[in-house]
């Protein structure tokens, strides 16, 4: 018999006077009480990373379990922030170590990439008030571009290959463009290469879907390692893309995806997976196919893709409370995510009001309601800083919110 994955959800449904239990009075952003709890709990939570579990965020470099993920939060806060605080760039720094760095790890989340694309935008951003020891954003952009050698060495997924190392390259292309540190052929040499070996494993599979990757000898169709998170990273990066793979190799590939979806909105986390329709999280389920389906709503005009993420945030509503715990990756802050890509898209306040009581939840951090510890309890992935991102996220614009490391 399997394990129960989520708890049960009590929260209210939404309604007029649900709404303002979280919500302002015409429910379009948060409200000032609960604007001052996110407040109250980031500082409180900051104070218990930097002190209590500050051993813990410098286990490693990178942005998904180590202090890459803290640089990231302040760069996040920077951005949000008009760009007008450097003290942010400052304490990022503090937390972005390219020592240990070995020049063949290649992906933003879990690589080399992560560390150097934001220390090339924190040295671009200082300017002249770059401190003596950081390098200037040429040379860390050449270390970044000198990764790509290890491409065709590494997987296509999201957290540990290609499609991470897209990303690292999108990242720097987009929030420095003055620079141009990125030239655009080399873009679309990665993104070729991400195409053309999804081709050549489709055909060795004699799959009809045009585009396969596999992962660890798995077919994993989840944002982290699978399908929907590749597709959704050259959504992203379309420009780079040809008219003709988007017609006759992305969109059917997307088509075919969305086959998969099971009854209850979900999605199931491998081809012929025989864990059925059991995780919702982001990494391996529903919460991670719903920023790709609003992407192609966007791009190909085709009310579908509505339907899909719409019915996707209905099992999440349902089952998102997972018994996992808190975190980004697998956990209730990540499915909260979901609920603010749906506001974003349709503006209905019920998808706001379902992102609050989620996070909400995370708040509460009730007795029992994390039923696997983290591995690493103050990352940005698996742990505490995961929860603080989110309350940081919602508590600026609403329209500004983004999946770390995920949505450009």
């Amino acid at each position: 018999m399997s394990r129960k994955t989520f708890f049960n959800n009590s929260f209210n449904n939404f309604s007029d006077e649900n709404g303002k239990v979280y919500l302002n009075d015409d429910y379009s952003a948060i409200s000032k009480t609960f604007y001052d709890k996110l407040h109250n709990y980031t500082e409180n939570k900051l104070n218990v990373l930097m002190t209590k579990m500050h051993e813990d965020i410098f286990i490693n470099e990178t942005v998904y379990t180590g202090s890459g993920g803290l640089a990231l939060f302040y760069i996040m806060c920077y951005m949000k922030d008009d760009e007008s605080n450097d003290n942010y760039l400052k304490m990022s720094l503090q937390f972005i170590n390219l020592n240990n760095l070995k020049g063949h790890r290649i992906s933003f989340l879990c690589g080399d990439a992560g560390p150097l694309a934001l220390a090339t935008f924190i040295s671009h951003k200082l300017g002249n008030k770059r401190p003596s020891n950081l390098p200037e954003p040429n040379t860390l952009a050449q270390r970044l571009l000198d990764l790509l050698p290890s491409l065709k060495q590494s997987p296509n997924e999201l957290l540990y290959g290609g499609a991470g190392y897209l990303y690292a390259l999108l990242f720097v292309k987009k929030y420095i463009p003055e620079a141009n540190l990125i030239q655009s052929d080399f873009i679309e040499r990665v993104v070729n290469d991400i195409i053309k070996s999804g081709k050549t494993f489709s055909s060795q599979m004699k799959s009809d879907c045009p585009l396969l990757w596999q992962w660890h000898d798995k077919i994993y169709l989840g944002a982290a390692h699978g399908v929907s998170g590749i597709l959704y990273l050259l959504l992203q990066a379309r420009d780079y893309v040809s008219s003709q793979d988007m017609k006759t190799l992305i969109k059917p590939t997307l088509d075919w995806l969305a086959d998969k979806q099971f009854s209850s909105g979900n999605f199931p986390s491998s081809l012929g997976s025989s864990s059925g329709d059991r995780l919702v999280q982001w990494c391996h389920g529903a919460p991670g196919f719903i920023p790709l389906f609003l992407l192609a709503h966007q791009i190909f005009k085709e009310e579908k893709y509505v339907k899909i993420a719409l019915k996707s945030c209905e099992v999440i509503w349902q089952r998102g409370l997972c018994t996992k715990g808190y975190s980004i990756c697998h956990g209730v802050s990540g499915n909260a995510y979901s609920f603010l890509y749906m506001y974003q898209a349709t503006k209905d306040p019920i998808h706001l009001y379902r992102a609050c009581c989620f996070m909400q939840w995370c708040l509460m951090e009730k007795s029992g309601t994390e039923l696997h510890s983290p591995d690493r309890p103050a990352s940005l992935f698996e742990g505490l800083l995961g929860r603080l991102y989110l309350a940081k996220d919602m508590m600026f614009t609403l329209d500004k919110v983004k999946f770390p490391a995920f949505s450009l």
